[in-house]
């Protein structure tokens, strides 16, 4: 007996947009018969699949991310076309005190799981601990904190990413006697940041001998603070060959290059495809991104915090990433919000 096909269920087995297919199931015209025969056959798996177990009415998990602009627009923009049960509070360069206040709200009622992007604060860690001791289940996403603080992880392996960083810029630069990069750092704070930055020492260390690490500049994922830092950066070393961003704020990063004269001329990594860094690979300012779909990581952490049993999750819940040119953009970046 075949059961009903939401939408977001064809949403996520496709990979094509809501407007693609609601053109095709309504018979509107314009898909080409190989698309509508992918949502055809998505169609007729999903509908017997067995009976489809419906969520609750209204969002059933908060989540209070602070990430890149990029990424935060991406999380919002999957929330909604996947239906997600999420209430989402995009906290995009809020400060603390504004984190730790929405936080705060967020777990008085410790029956919501919570789904958090957050610095690694001595304030922060005992407000997610207090709250971890009177029930609440907390998932970290994208930056992790202390195991004590969160139940699970959900997020890519961020020093494996800083590694491959390092490979791709060392193999690039290998033939050079001698070579002079930079890495770009939102925080310390955030771990993401950390282990993306060690990674990448740590490898070109032992790798590259013939190639020197300046000074980080540190960008606090805003496009301004991003754009001084590396300005800074590139007056102090003119020479440099390529640039690891380890963070967001890259619309900085491409008018310091800008500026300078130097894009197309310094190799430069950055994390996340996406609105902001999609035109800066077409332009060729920006060479790689190293990305994750993001669906995948909403969606795998909306499942864990909402799994039936606290103890029915992995501690960390890696997600796989790939490194992206303007010769093989991911369809998840092409959908991208604005």
């Amino acid at each position: 007996m075949s059961r009903r096909v939401t939408i977001a269920e064809l949403i996520k087995s496709t990979g094509l947009s809501r407007a693609t297919i609601d053109r095709a199931l309504n018979g509107r015209g314009g898909i080409h018969p190989r698309t509508q025969n992918v949502i055809s056959e998505a169609l007729q798996q999903l509908s017997k699949a067995g009976p489809l177990v419906p969520r609750p009415e209204g969002p059933q998990v908060d989540a209070v991310l602070r990430t890149g602009r990029g990424l935060a627009m991406q999380i919002g923009f999957c929330c909604k076309e996947l239906q997600l049960p999420v209430a989402y509070a995009d906290m995009h360069q809020k400060n603390e005190d504004e984190m730790l206040e929405m936080v705060h709200a967020r777990c008085k009622d410790v029956s919501r799981p919570l789904i958090v992007t957050a610095k690694n604060t001595e304030r922060m860690n005992a407000l997610l601990q207090n709250a971890r001791q009177r029930g609440k289940r907390v998932v970290t996403f994208v930056s992790d904190l202390p195991h004590d603080c969160r139940d699970a992880f959900v997020g890519i392996d961020n020093r494996s990413a800083g590694q491959t960083a390092a490979y791709v810029i060392g193999s690039l630069l290998k033939d050079r006697k001698a070579a002079t990069v930079g890495v770009v750092l939102g925080d310390y704070a955030f771990n993401n940041h950390e282990d993306r930055e060690i990674g990448f020492r740590s490898h070109l260390r032992a790798n590259f001998p013939n190639i020197s690490l300046t000074d980080v500049a540190k960008g606090e994922d805003s496009p301004e603070q991003t754009y001084l830092a590396v300005r800074e950066l590139l007056a102090k070393h003119p020479d440099v060959a390529a640039i690891y961003n380890v963070a967001g704020g890259n619309a900085g990063l491409a008018r310091a290059l800008l500026e300078a004269g130097l894009n197309s001329k310094v190799c430069v990594i950055t994390h996340e495809a996406n609105s902001v860094t999609i035109p800066l690979l077409r332009e060729d300012v920006v060479q790689f991104v190293i990305a994750q779909d993001p669906a995948d990581l909403i969606n795998l952490a909306v499942t864990i915090a909402s799994a039936s049993t606290r103890n029915a999750t992995k501690d960390q819940n890696l997600v796989d990433f790939g490194i992206y040119s303007r010769f093989n953009l991911p369809k998840f970046a092409l959908n991208s919000p604005a």
